[in-house]
């Protein structure tokens, strides 16, 4: 609930605090004093157009600030919504400022957050509603009248609603699939041969990962051969090749390192050579392996080139159509295969998935013809409860109803069922009903609201409720009524009422007197907080325009009636 207002420099007003409390809560002053620029301050906290027409003449610029002290219940609600906007949560308490400067331009923030005003007015939304004699509260938006029928069944229509919503998500899911499945089993037969030839291409190549980098590096060295053939013949012939005897260099060496060791064997001074020969005889053999190992298996061929050409051909000639690298034409092979699997299975699932789609739909149906049914139930005793608050606030032949309409089959369903709900209201017998949003007199409209608020009130969320002047133009009955409707209302909200009736304040839980001041150079609006002696000196003003004796004794006795 709002706890404080603080406003400063704003119009004719100075500097004020205004502290309501719970329950009812009543601001009256004499007619010019000041009332409606309590409002417009608030309406700035609630998101509302700033001007530099309200920023105090003696003034650079003006200011208001708003705390909310919210329960855990509201806290659930525009938490989320503040994490959203990156606002600070301070346990509870939501600080609103709005600094209006000479050229026009407004900051607004929360918890020290700035904020634009579409922010504002959403977390604003959850916590005040405003209704004023040319405002339009949400209960005359018909895109709540739903939800406000809804609220009025509570627990009840809340379980049916909440069967429905999870069996239209089921549908929604279903539905999907089905484009889904549907889309894939018509494929066309172009596109499953294209399929299936590229499976039977990709696989009959025998790709493997990296063999074209192992493809272009061999071809490379196959050119380097073709290049250097001869001399690598003539190297190859001085190193394995044989003299006349038959022996190749290394047979040689082998032969003279035995006759080395013969020689050795009866001069020892030799053995030193024989030793040196022997190694040099290994290292040879070991060379002549190696280079003979090289030069047989990387000789040059043509017909190793030719092949390697072909198969570098038809690699690229895969790459091209199907991806860029081997891996990508790989990757396509095995999903074109997935895919003919898909498309083979696609039909079935298609079918069986039309056959639950049916049932869903059907059971999905009933269940939004018995939410339906039952609103239409809880319409019917909802119009008679507002018909007689109605009557209660001198508006007897007035008479209240709520419309149904099925919606058009293009949207049949819809988060909240197929119904679309207009609450409808008619002034006098014989005149035809109206859209509630088209009601045109402004008293009619203040008594409709409140009726609805009062039959609403306990299920209504909003944790504030502002009515300016909603007993304008309604007769001394009718202010009575309104004040007891009021009354049972703040049982659980915060209401703040601007009003100039007795009966309104008399049944005030707190009272609020605004007075304008002058010092002959400026003009200042006070905001006090009335005691118990304020009270009725107020409410005695109100009935009389006096403060003697007999208007006091009226006036608390007026006060103990209405707060008993």
């Amino acid at each position: 609930m709002l706890t404080r207002l603080e406003i400063r420099s704003f119009a004719v007003i100075d500097h004020a605090v205004f502290c309501p409390g719970e329950g009812l809560n009543v601001i009256s002053g004499e007619t010019g004093a000041g009332k409606s620029l309590l409002i417009d301050a608030i309406g700035l906290i609630l998101g509302d157009k700033a001007s530099k027409s309200l920023i105090r003449n003696d003034s650079e610029q003006a200011f208001v600030e708003a705390v909310f002290d919210c329960s855990s219940d509201v806290m659930e609600r525009i938490g989320p919504i503040m994490d959203e906007y990156g606002i600070v949560r301070e346990d509870g308490n939501v600080i609103v400022t709005r600094n209006i400067g000479k050229d026009g331009k407004s900051q607004a923030r929360i918890n020290g957050n700035a904020v634009v005003l579409s922010q504002l007015k959403r977390i604003m939304g959850e916590l005040v509603d405003i209704h004023g004699q040319s405002d339009n509260s949400t209960i005359f938006d018909p895109a709540v009248h739903i939800d406000l029928l809804d609220s009025f069944g509570s627990s009840e229509i809340t379980k049916l609603l909440g069967s429905y919503q999870d069996k239209l998500q089921a549908y929604k899911t279903l539905t999907l699939r089905y484009a889904e499945v549907n889309k894939l089993a018509s494929s066309s037969d172009t596109q499953k041969e294209y399929l299936e030839f590229a499976v039977k291409q990709i696989e009959d190549a025998g790709l493997h990962a990296g063999e074209d980098e192992e493809l272009l590096a061999r071809k490379k060295e196959i050119s380097a051969l073709s290049k250097n053939s001869a001399l690598i013949d003539e190297t190859r012939d001085f190193i394995l090749g044989t003299d006349n005897m038959g022996l190749t260099p290394a047979a040689r060496l082998s032969e003279g390192l035995r006759r080395m060791k013969k020689i050795s064997s009866f001069d020892p001074s030799f053995e030193k050579y024989a030793t040196q020969l022997e190694g040099m005889v290994l290292d040879l053999e070991a060379f002549a392996s190696d280079y003979d190992s090289k030069t047989s298996s990387s000789l040059y061929s043509e017909d190793e080139e030719k092949k390697v050409n072909d198969r570098l051909g038809r690699i690229f000639e895969l790459e091209a159509k199907y991806g860029k690298t081997i891996d990508d034409v790989i990757a396509f092979g095995k999903d074109a295969k997935s895919k003919l699997s898909d498309i083979d299975s696609a039909s079935l699932e298609a079918a069986a998935l039309k056959k639950k789609i049916r049932d869903a739909e059907a059971d999905l149906l009933k269940t939004a013809q018995d939410l339906s049914e039952r609103r239409k139930a809880l319409a019917s005793k909802m119009s008679d409860y507002i018909t007689c608050e109605l009557a209660d606030l001198e508006m007897p032949s007035a008479s209240f109803f709520v419309e149904f309409k099925n919606r058009p089959k293009e949207r049949f369903f819809n988060s909240k069922g197929i119904d679309d709900v207009t609450f409808m209201f008619s002034a006098n017998p014989g005149q035809p009903p109206m859209n509630l949003a088209q009601t045109a007199s402004g008293g009619e409209a203040s008594r409709i609201m409140l009726a609805i608020k009062n039959i609403l009130s306990k299920a209504d969320k909003m944790p504030t409720l502002i009515f300016d002047e909603i007993d304008t133009g309604v007769s001394g009955r009718a202010s009575l009524s309104i004040a007891k409707k009021l009354r049972s209302i703040s049982k659980d909200h915060q209401v703040l009422c601007v009003s100039h009736t007795a009966q309104l304040a008399a049944a005030s839980d707190n009272n609020f007197l605004i007075e304008k001041n002058t010092d002959g150079n400026n003009t200042y609006t006070e905001i006090t907080a009335l005691d118990d002696e304020g009270r009725i000196a107020e409410v005695s003003r109100l009935l009389s325009g006096k403060t003697d004796k007999e208007s006091g004794e009226l006036a608390s006795k007026m006060i103990l009636e209405l707060r008993t």
